[in-house]
């Protein structure tokens, strides 16, 4: 961004620029960076993956640079007024030559990602299903890792890949040693002949995680299938989160006092479309479960026909008939959660948490899905780490067992950061839907 900077006032004043030409800029432009870095994080340019699919980026990175430049002339007319700096011309200089650079550098990126060095050497001790999802689909390669192999006394896994061998335990230290190892993957760790033999390695300096572990690192959610109620004593502990609670519930007071400010305008816009194009009242209320199981009434903008749950509870789903033309918009843009707004003022709900369900179907889940109740552990959300990396409704058993990873990963790594992420990406996500 600053060689861009650079770049620009060569072009636009047709020589290097002054040291005081160049203070009198960088100083002011370093406010807009910094918010140029929080829309392209949100619009997930900095993701490594971007940089080898070229169409993914170029998708990601128009409705982002167009953001930007709008936030640019934004912060010099609404924000910067004292700098005395209104450049329309540099602005747009600038914008160009960053998106060459940006483009240059993913390139090179590009490169520099496909070279072998850059990626961890691994090996998975003992075998388990779960493994299959992390395995490329072909060759050693994926998520920044070459699989080196697997160490198992048993018979070869059905349908293992050819390009990845299995080796017995006795064969530990010569494949770390040969394949040059840096960190290995243990699918269980109360097997002690397993035990022992990584005692005896510990002085080839390589690094260890639990297959949980790796699963949770990879995907950014918790592999249900291989946990217990031990890993939740191991994980959770809310006497360490008084302060974390605190700063979020203040958080979400100014927050939403702020959205409904800004929300005041369109809400009467809102309802009068509600209310022109399918009967019924504009508002929707509905139990849902709160913090701990407990029930609290929720307020959304109509987006159903009338009745349209006359025979019971119904799971939504894509393009779901019961849904109004102008409903459908309101969901894809989340406007419909503008009224939730006031479960957040009045301590029912969080900026970000779970999805809150409604009581019959977290009775129904509970049942079918292990640890089902424990996502109760926090207050719902508005949005949360589910809602923007999980399947869309969640409307059957298993999307909602996905969805569940998702929201244990989030209480357990929940802090001021990563809501922040989690808000940041949700903004983006509505940016894009009103876009098309």
């Amino acid at each position: 961004m600053y060689l861009a900077l650079f770049l620009t006032l060569i072009i636009r004043y047709r020589q290097s620029p002054t040291a005081e030409i160049w203070q009198n800029h960088w100083t002011v432009f370093s406010g807009l960076f910094i918010l140029w870095l929080i829309i392209f994080y949100a619009f997930s340019l900095f993701q490594q993956q971007l940089t080898r699919q070229k169409l993914d980026l170029i998708k990601s990175y128009i409705p982002a640079i167009l953001l930007a430049l709008v936030s640019g002339v934004g912060y010099f007319y609404l924000i910067e007024t004292k700098s005395n700096l209104t450049p329309k011309t540099s602005l747009l200089i600038l914008i160009i030559i960053f998106s060459g650079l940006f483009f240059i550098f993913n390139l090179l990126l590009t490169k520099i990602f496909e070279t072998e060095n850059l990626y961890r050497k691994i090996i998975l001790i003992g075998y388990h299903p779960l493994i299959k999802e992390l395995l490329p689909a072909t060759g050693q390669k994926r998520f920044e890792f070459i699989y080196k192999g697997l160490i198992s006394d048993s018979d070869k896994p059905a349908d293992w890949p050819n390009d990845i061998r299995v080796y017995s335990l006795n064969q530990l230290e010569a494949v770390i040693k040969q394949e040059k190892i840096e960190l290995i993957i243990i699918s269980s760790d109360d097997n002690k002949e397993v035990v022992d033999a990584l005692f005896k390695i510990l002085h080839l300096k390589v690094s260890f995680m639990s297959l949980k572990n790796f699963y949770e690192w990879v995907f950014k959610r918790v592999p249900l299938n291989i946990i217990d109620r031990g890993w939740f004593l191991n994980n959770f502990s809310e006497g360490d989160k008084k302060i974390f609670n605190l700063v979020k519930r203040t958080g979400d007071i100014l927050l939403a006092i702020i959205f409904l400010i800004i929300a005041l305008p369109i809400m009467p816009l809102i309802g009068a479309a509600i209310a022109l194009t399918s009967k019924g009242p504009v508002f929707f209320k509905q139990t849902r479960s709160g913090y701990g199981g407990k029930p609290f009434l929720l307020y959304k903008f109509r987006t159903m026909f009338q009745n349209a749950e006359k025979n019971g509870a119904v799971w939504a789903e894509m393009n779901d008939p019961r849904i109004t033309v102008v409903g459908k918009f309101l969901r894809q843009t989340r406007l419909d959660e503008i009224p939730q707004l006031l479960n957040i003022l009045k301590g029912e709900m969080s900026f970000v948490g779970p999805r809150p369900e409604r009581p019959e179907f977290v009775a129904d889940l509970t049942q079918k899905i292990p640890f089902y109740q424990e996502r109760l552990l926090v207050k719902p959300g508005l949005t949360g780490w589910a809602q923007i990396l999980g399947p869309a409704y969640g409307g059957n058993v298993e999307e909602s067992l996905e969805k569940l990873q998702y929201d244990l990963f989030y209480v357990k790594h929940r802090d001021i950061f990563l809501d922040w992420a989690i808000i940041i990406k949700t903004l983006s996500i509505v940016t894009k839907m009103i876009g098309r």
